[in-house]
């Protein structure tokens, strides 16, 4: 196998000094030149030695402050607050803590927006004609695509997409070994109750996620059924793609579902959330569910000199039925004082010079498209000319017509597909939407039974 030009570095140092903030400061509401920023650990580029541009480089939203004056003439200090989690970042809300703009994922956008905690982006936000307004120019058409679809409807007749401005988005699958695994089993979800696997899997430790995998081990066969449909010419790809929109979001078979994750659930390994990444390249399973971006993460850190003596080359694989298709967003609060800067730092991380600065950093898959991202996937994904095992992957349906990539035949099975999956594995992801308080009750009921 042929490795990648150049490995994603991942810094693996938490932000220390952002997280020693002084207690207060949580509660304190931003002021005109102070924008608070919640989002993940580690979400955004730090600068330094594992920064794109060089070891002197300064944070990206350091760097915003910069640009920030020199574009508007305004003084602005960003205080970037990490947080653990959706669910850390709801109920910091729920006491109280002010933020001017936030990155949750699509279930928790959805959530705040209909609980009113969100202010709809500006429509001067969307305009292309503004020079500074890099979002609106480089989002890829098939991200606008899908946040325009029916997924995104809210109850009150809105759509999510006047809220959010996407960051970085991918699917949900499995990282497995090819040499002890069989790449068939791994299109199923029911590989999760395959025998031959048993204490050698492992799913994710949290409610969604896992209620998602019943759901495909429940619905599998029909799905299954409504795919060979759609690429027959029988089944439109509206109806097709509402029909998996509609099972794979369903909470009306939860009893029968919880059936099938009690039975998944002896067959695990362990349930776990980051630990996974490293278990598998350690040998201690084979197969790891995983978000699309650690699952980078695992495959680069599977050919580390460093993890292992002899490099393990580990794949990926989406379920054939349907995946989630998932997404983290920047939103706006409602009382945000600072509309204006809180835009612009979107748009600052839209630019496509930082964009890359930001995937080669965190190793996860912007929303941004446009030809400099294209070429950095040439120089981390591209064949060298003299190679002959390559295959050629098509990459039109995010970055316009043209976009055709000549890489390592394997990486068709690896990085390059799970940062970007083809254009026939997109027709199945699916977005996973929020449960309601009463939905959400009965959901953890379920988990905290079969946990």
């Amino acid at each position: 196998m042929n490795p990648i030009k150049k490995l994603f570095p991942f810094a693996l140092i938490t932000c220390i000094a952002l997280n020693a903030l002084p207690m207060g400061a949580c509660n304190v509401s931003g002021t005109e030149n102070v924008l608070r920023v919640a989002s993940w650990d580690e979400y955004i580029c730090e600068g330094g030695e594992d920064s794109y541009v060089g070891e002197d480089s300064r944070p990206l939203y350091e760097e915003f402050e910069t640009w920030y004056e020199a574009t508007y003439g305004k003084e602005i200090t960003v205080e970037y607050i990490p947080l653990q989690d959706n669910e850390t970042m709801y109920n910091k809300i729920k006491m109280g803590d002010s933020y001017d703009i936030l990155c949750p994922s699509e279930y928790m956008c959805m959530k705040l927006a209909e609980e009113g905690y969100l202010q709809k982006l500006p429509a001067s936000f969307f305009d292309t004609g503004n020079e500074n307004n890099y979002y609106a120019k480089y989002v890829s058409s098939y991200i606008d695509g899908v946040f325009k679809g029916e997924a995104m409807d809210l109850s009150d007749g809105s759509s999510l997409s006047e809220y959010v401005a996407g960051y970085m988005w991918g699917s949900t699958g499995f990282v497995f070994n090819p040499e002890t695994v069989d790449r068939e089993d791994v299109k199923s979800w029911n590989v999760f109750l395959n025998e031959d696997y048993s204490r050698r899997i492992s799913a994710k430790d949290n409610v969604r996620d896992s209620y998602f995998v019943g759901l495909g081990m429940y619905y599998e066969d029909y799905l299954l059924g409504e795919k060979e449909k759609y690429e027959s010419g029988t089944l439109s790809k509206e109806a097709y793609k509402h029909e998996l929109f509609t099972k794979m979001n369903d909470t009306s078979s939860m009893s029968d579902v919880q059936k099938l994750l009690e039975k998944m659930r002896g067959n695990l390994y362990g349930l776990e959330t980051d630990e996974g990444k490293l278990d598998i390249i350690t040998g201690r399973f084979d197969i790891s569910y995983q978000w699309s971006g650690d699952a980078v993460y695992t495959l680069d850190m599977g050919e580390d000199e460093e993890m292992r003596d002899e490099p393990l080359y580990l794949e990926y694989c989406i379920p054939e039925s349907a995946s989630n298709l998932w997404f983290d967003g920047w939103v706006l609060m409602k009382d945000s004082k600072n509309v204006d800067a809180a835009t612009a730092f979107i748009n600052f991380l839209s630019m496509p010079e930082n964009v890359v600065r930001n995937m080669y950093y965190i190793g996860y898959t912007s929303c941004i498209g446009g030809d400099e991202v294209f070429a950095y996937l040439e120089e981390t994904y591209g064949a060298d000319e003299e190679e002959t095992d390559t295959a050629e992957y098509d990459l039109s349906y995010f970055f316009g017509e043209g976009h055709t990539l000549t890489t390592y035949s394997d990486q068709i099975h690896r990085q390059l597909f799970a940062q970007y999956p083809d254009e026939e594995t997109i027709d199945r992801l699916v977005v996973m939407q929020y449960f309601d308080k009463e939905t959400n009750t009965r959901a953890n009921r379920m988990w905290n039974n079969i946990k």
